[in-house]
């Protein structure tokens, strides 16, 4: 299934998009998160995160939808 991808901060910087739909088999962050690694070998060394629909989500969470945020850590101060 196709999923679109929208990436914020240094993310785009090492995508070189804003954006971009990628094919994935499973519909889980875990597996969205090793096809990423295999696509942009910076994403193995970094520590990001996904949202869906406003909603953070965790390695072990299924994936609802055809559209995810995909944010750099965040910080604060």
């Amino acid at each position: 299934m196709k999923i679109k991808l929208n990436y914020y901060g240094k993310l785009t910087e090492i995508t070189k998009k804003s954006s971009e739909k990628i094919d994935v088999e499973e519909m889980n962050v875990k597996s969205l998160k090793e096809k990423l690694g295999e696509l942009y070998q910076s994403f193995r060394d970094i520590t990001y995160q996904f949202a869906e629909n406003n909603t953070m989500l965790e390695d072990k969470d299924v994936i609802q939808s055809e559209e995810l945020d995909v944010f750099p850590p965040f910080s604060g101060g």
